[in-house]
């Protein structure tokens, strides 16, 4: 077995590289000087050992952390010798090593770039690129239990609560097919009419599917039903040609480039609700109770989703997508991966906390815990669990020979190691 030491944490973490986070204000100095005078007093005690396992693998292998399991990618170099996909169960005794519970060879092409791995369901679906040239995309379902292929088809799935969507430009029109992800059949298809089509999603995929017609009617349909809701003709001010739009939450937004105005029509309905000047975005998302609109040069300004009114503002932060208890991580701006990051109260875009440089874990599960990552020196990754909702970096761990590439599930924590192979740890909580 493979065991990696993790050591004892003795001392505070230096900050990576590069310029020093901003002083919000004078309250909270305090806040900072005590946060840190913990970090020094849980630096002074040893870190208990934790469980911490080795998944071989080659360089540029791809892999997915899903409900305490490991499944990885290998990418092929021939047809003679393509891809594999394996799956590894990860034990909970650190004197056991993980097991390989089944491997399949996977087409070479789907290795290629903008390759796909995620669990739906009881099957794992792999999808990229199975051509060099015509640029097709396809969707390989995976037994999860062994690993064979169930069924394969064109496109690229979205989940849409139990089934999954797949957007289908065969004979040159366009539908959209409910497919069964058990058995990869046909449960119901929808056409799609030439403008834009937009999905509005909640917790476990997309819900409704919008349709906006150049000049004509937008169109909303019932995402897991494959039923016609409501049909409207939509009063912008813009033209087809320089209108942008998006979902948020109940509300199809309209941005028009032109004037500068952006309109919010309900989902239900299509009822023009209001009308706002707004500079032009670069995304919009939803942020508790309101929503977020995120400017191109970086900058948040948070509207009230029932009136278009501008809440807050603040030039100084984009958003880093991971929102708790009323309150959301944003970063300052700047290059590269290491930013300070603070915690935002959402109602009203106070600054609750500064919580330093932290680069994030990507998160597997929505209740997961939030881990923040940053070089500690000598070749280690300081491991702290930020709080979001109480607006604090908790320390968890110090972990050797880390590189980055990390992802979390309510269980585990898997990063890249310097030779290319994954470590995995138990984080407590």
């Amino acid at each position: 077995m493979t065991v990696i030491d993790l050591g004892e944490l003795r001392e505070a973490a230096p900050r990576p590289p590069g310029p020093a986070p901003r002083v919000v204000g004078r309250p909270l100095r305090m806040a900072v000087v005590l946060a840190l005078t913990l970090l020094a007093l849980t630096a002074a005690a040893p870190v208990a050992k934790r469980a911490a396992f080795v998944v071989p693998a080659p360089l540029g292998s791809m892999v997915l952390l899903h409900d305490g399991e490991v499944f990885l990618l290998e990418p092929g170099g021939t047809p003679a010798a393509p891809g594999r996909l394996s799956a590894w169960t990860i034990p909970t005794s650190p004197a056991a090593r993980p097991a390989r519970r089944w491997q399949v060879p996977v087409p070479v092409a789907v290795t290629d770039g903008f390759t796909q791995l995620r669990r739906h369901a009881d099957v794992l679906l792999l999808t990229g690129p199975v051509g060099r040239s015509d640029g097709e995309y396809r969707a390989f379902a995976h037994d999860r239990d062994t690993g064979r292929v169930r069924w394969q088809r064109a496109g690229s799935p979205r989940s849409a609560g139990p089934d999954l969507l797949f957007e289908d430009g065969a004979d040159g029109r366009m539908t959209i097919n409910s497919v069964d992800p058990s058995s990869g059949r046909d449960r119901w298809s929808v056409p799609v009419s030439p403008g834009t089509v937009l999905f509005s999603s909640v917790a476990d995929g997309v819900d409704r599917i919008v349709m906006v017609r150049p000049g004509g009617p937008a169109e909303v349909w019932d995402a897991r039903r494959g039923v016609h809701l409501h049909s409207g003709q939509l009063d912008h001010g813009g033209t087809p040609s320089n209108t942008g739009f998006d979902v948020v939450g109940d509300l199809l937004l309209a941005v028009a480039q032109n004037s500068g105005r952006l309109t919010g029509y309900g989902l239900d309905g299509l009822d023009r609700r209001w009308e706002v000047p707004l500079p032009t975005p670069s995304f919009f998302v939803a942020c508790g109770s309101l929503i977020c609109a995120q400017g191109t040069a970086g900058g948040v300004r948070a509207l009230d989703p029932a009136t278009g009114r501008t809440v807050w503002r603040d030039n100084r932060w984009e958003l880093s997508g991971s929102e708790r208890g009323g309150r959301m991580l944003a970063s300052g701006l700047g290059r590269g991966v290491w930013h300070p990051l603070v915690v935002l109260d959402v109602a009203s875009g106070r600054v609750a906390a500064e919580l330093d440089v932290w680069n994030l874990a990507a998160s597997n599960g929505p209740d997961g815990p939030v881990i923040g990552l940053r070089p500690a020196g000598d070749g280690r990754m300081l491991v702290a669990e930020l709080d979001v909702a109480a607006a604090r970096a908790r320390v968890r761990d110090v972990l050797p020979a880390v590189s980055g590439d990390c992802q979390t599930d309510a269980q585990l924590l898997l990063c890249r190691l310097m030779d290319g192979r994954f470590g995995v740890w138990r984080v407590p909580r």
